[in-house]
């Protein structure tokens, strides 16, 4: 049998796990890192932000890991690595169809919002191909000489003065021991005997058809030819986390440098309940069938293979509880996760090993369980949070206006969040929590909101003017870049994260 000895085991070799190897390599610590499958592989998680972006930065020049500088902004990430396929996200781009009617831009912008998330093309977000992305950081563990242990599935974990996690790669037994586990395998969730709540004590309720398409044309090209004042845009419309907002449900579209689109919809749990007599790509054209332009749209596209399918999820929430203790730790990548609404998945994962690494530099591997306490209890506040402001904006419909005043909220904590961030005079001990988690003033305005919203989802205008002035006087200590600002016509041009 093989034993392989390190300071720290970490399950899974995504792009969580492999960063926070790197890490633990930069300081001294001994990883080793098992994985139950190989590189490539499909997954989705595709959509960075400039909150993921800063933390991307800081955790390569904090560590010296020059690899992931490049990766924080587009035109670096093409000049490094042009094989490794990545996607132009200038900001996020909204836009609400009408059910059985095709979907017309108003020109007042009434049935659009677009928010800026980056100055110019060159240092704007990016979307990751997933596939690519994982592999090549698996590939830099290699390079560093990080032990990584590929289709090896983890059979038992046990801990006397050390942690014996028993496996097997391919019909053989390994074994790797260690004084740490850093669970990144997601929603696999290795590490055994701990509580998942399944979302249940979360407020949204949702799940996902998803696939990735091929001969989808530019969203830009068609509202263009539809008439649409596509001059008042801040950014190309397309070059961004596109939702088509529906009546109960929305539609991502995430464009990749390749020509490649990945795309889902995002259904309420309770309103559409998993359905037993239809295949998924026969739920997904039944859903699309009420909205001619998405269906028209993707019957002109072909899915990709991987996955070369339509994939269906079950309820997407889900939370476990702790999320850390005596010598252990997931990434909130296992933690939890509520849902694809507002991108959040990169960036919180990447907070999350920024958090543990602050903690490896003061203790090594040897991390006392009142820090792990406090971790654990930093990421159930984070998961509530962003739950909340999910739940809030799908409360808001079918209202396009009650969604985009939600929507306010979000981009009021993610821009706070950056600069703060970024105007820190010294880098403190202990990270900031996410997206202003410990704000109790922001975060009464949200609860204040979701009280609200339900009477504005079929509104009267007045109704409509009255939540958007409370919104508007809940996020005015945070609005740093003109949120409902009059003038603004739900074009965004100014709400990019400080130069970095």
């Amino acid at each position: 049998m093989k034993i392989i000895h390190g300071d720290v085991a970490i399950l899974g070799s995504g792009f969580g796990g492999s960063i926070t190897a790197l890490m633990l390599d930069s300081l001294g610590l001994t990883p080793v890192v098992l994985d139950e499958a190989s590189h490539p592989r499909f997954t989705i998680g595709e959509s960075s932000t400039p909150t993921g972006n800063m933390i991307l930065r800081d955790l390569a020049d904090r560590y010296g890991l020059s690899t992931l500088r490049p990766m924080s902004a587009h035109g670096p990430w093409q000049e490094a690595y042009p094989d490794v396929t990545s996607g132009r996200k200038r900001g996020f781009s909204y836009f609400r169809h009408p059910r059985g009617e095709s979907f017309a831009p108003a020109l007042d912008h009434s049935n659009e919002l677009l928010v800026a998330a980056s100055s110019d093309p060159y240092h704007s977000d990016t979307q990751w191909l997933r596939a690519d992305v994982d592999a090549f950081l698996s590939e830099k563990l290699r390079e560093a000489g990080i032990p990584l242990f590929e289709n090896t599935m983890v059979t038992d974990i046990d801990r006397g003065d050390r942690w014996r996690i028993q496996a097997t790669r391919n019909g053989t037994p390994v074994e790797s021991r260690a004084d740490f586990i850093v669970d990144a395998t997601g929603k696999s969730q290795v590490l055994p005997s701990l509580k998942v709540d399944a979302g249940t004590s979360l407020q949204t309720r949702s799940r996902a058809l998803f696939s990735h398409f091929r001969g989808l044309s530019r969203w830009r090209d068609y509202v263009d030819a539809k008439g649409a004042r596509t001059g008042d845009h801040p950014f190309p419309c397309d070059e961004a986390a596109v939702h088509h907002v529906l009546d109960d449900s929305w539609l991502w579209e995430i464009r990749f440098d390749d020509g490649r689109v990945s795309a889902g919809l995002v259904l309420d749990a309770d309103t559409h309940p998993y359905p037993s007599s239809q295949t998924p790509r026969e739920e997904w054209r039944a859903h699309l069938r009420s909205y001619p332009t998405l269906l028209h749209r993707f019957e002109e596209g072909q899915t990709v293979d991987p996955p070369g399918q339509i994939v269906r999820t079950g309820r997407l929430q889900r939370l476990v509880d702790p999320a850390a203790g005596p010598g252990w730790a997931l990434l909130p990548s296992t933690a939890g996760f509520v849902d694809p609404l507002h991108s959040t998945g990169i960036a919180h994962t990447l907070s999350g090993i920024e958090r543990l690494g602050r903690l490896f530099e003061r203790y090594g591997a040897a991390v006392p369980a009142s820090a792990l306490n406090t971790y654990s209890r930093a990421l159930h506040r984070e998961f509530h949070c962003i739950d909340r402001l999910v739940r809030l904006c799908y409360d808001a419909l079918p209202s396009f206006r009650a969604w985009t005043v939600s929507t306010m909220f979000y981009f009021a904590a993610a821009t706070t969040y950056e600069r703060r961030r970024a105007h820190a005079e010294e880098t403190p001990r202990t990270p900031p929590t996410f997206l202003c988690a410990e704000d109790a003033q922001l975060w009464d305005g949200v609860r204040r909101a979701s009280r609200a919203v339900p009477d504005v989802a079929d509104p009267s205008e007045h109704a409509l003017d009255a939540y958007e002035e409370q919104v508007k006087d809940s996020i005015r200590p945070f609005n740093h870049v003109g949120l409902l600002a009059p003038r603004t016509t739900n074009m965004y041009p100014h709400a990019a994260a400080p130069a970095h």
